[in-house]
């Protein structure tokens, strides 16, 4: 590959889709973001990327760059051989028999690799991130959903059909919560944004004394994780006990992976993360509660590092590593 090689990295989200060109060693020389407009057909969805990309690339390979891949990473599943999705539950139409793979190839006349997004962030945290210098690691994500991944031996691992990291939809709560995929009592449905949310509304329904109430000016539509941090940074009881409550249910389903898995390192992403410290403690208490066949003490628990790039980071990564393997191309 020539020292001028570049790959196209594309993270697909419900509200906005990132796209950029990253080098071989994880550097993003352009980005761009363009709304997604899910409600529409998938055709006209990724037709715009399609062309964001190939802007991209045609004004790089004027200057003797060559692009020699593209990676997609997607929030949901999809049949890891043929890149057809299978399911994108946060997308209108769901995205059901969508030939991804194919019609990108045909319009960016790029071979493409598809990857679960969260596996993305995942790949390039290991690669280029927090966990570059460790063997084994977990990922979770905590946004709008909960996302996650896995790396043993250096290696993301994927499972049989990629869906191996799943963290989300680990059981907390037996007869819980009906979450999105059909169980009850996933982890996504008691610790992700929208769930603790949910809790906030919840309480000021109730007219519960909360600051939440003071920092949204009564429109409960303001209500978010980030005014959520906000409260409880400020010693609100209410706040407080929804960040205890979905850290120590993070912390309760980390406990699974790390006995299966006894990664050196748990790294933490997510818009949600953001909470910072108050999260991270709560997490730390909800493992040390769980988890006695490993020492926590020994367990380091960080930060993404790579923040909004990390997707297109790890997708273009895994184009490329997927072209130097002769799975694509």
């Amino acid at each position: 590959m020539v020292a001028k090689a570049l790959f196209l990295g594309i993270d697909l989200g419900g509200t906005n889709t990132k796209v950029a060109l990253v080098d071989k060693d994880g550097h993003v020389l352009e980005r761009s973001v363009i709304p997604t407009r899910a409600m529409r057909k998938p055709e006209k969805v990724v037709e715009d990327i399609a062309q964001e990309g190939l802007e991209l690339c045609r004004r790089f390979e004027e200057r003797g760059f060559k692009v020699w891949a593209a990676g997609i990473g997607i929030p949901g599943l999809f049949d890891w051989e043929s890149g057809v999705c299978h399911l994108l539950p946060n997308f209108p139409s769901k995205w059901k028999g969508v030939p991804l793979k194919e019609w990108l190839e045909e319009k960016l006349s790029l071979p493409v690799a598809v990857i679960n997004d969260v596996r993305s962030i995942t790949l390039a945290e290991k690669r280029f991130g927090a966990g570059r210098d460790v063997n084994s690691m977990v990922m979770v994500a905590i946004g709008t959903g909960i996302g996650g991944g896995v790396v043993v031996n250096g290696q993301l691992y994927i499972g049989k059909d990629g869906s191996a990291g799943e963290l989300g939809h680990i059981t907390v709560e037996p007869r819980g919560i009906r979450c999105g995929c059909g169980n009850r009592g996933c982890l996504e449905a008691y610790a992700s944004g929208p769930a603790m949310v949910a809790q906030a509304l919840r309480a000021l329904v109730q007219q519960n004394d909360t600051l939440i109430r003071d920092l949204v000016g009564d429109d409960l539509s303001r209500v978010n994780p980030k005014v959520i941090a906000e409260a409880a940074q400020k010693g609100d009881s209410v706040a407080l006990e929804i960040i205890e409550n979905a850290g120590s249910y993070i912390g309760q389903a980390l406990s699974c992976v790390c006995v299966v898995v006894n990664p050196e390192m748990i790294v933490v992403g997510g818009g949600v993360a953001l909470v910072g410290e108050l999260l991270f403690q709560s997490v730390r208490r909800g493992l040390a509660q769980r988890l006695f066949m490993i020492p926590v003490e020994k367990m380091h628990i960080v930060s993404a590092q790579l923040g909004i790039d990390a997707g297109v980071i790890g997708s273009a990564t895994w184009a490329k590593e997927r072209l130097e393997e002769g799975v694509i191309g």
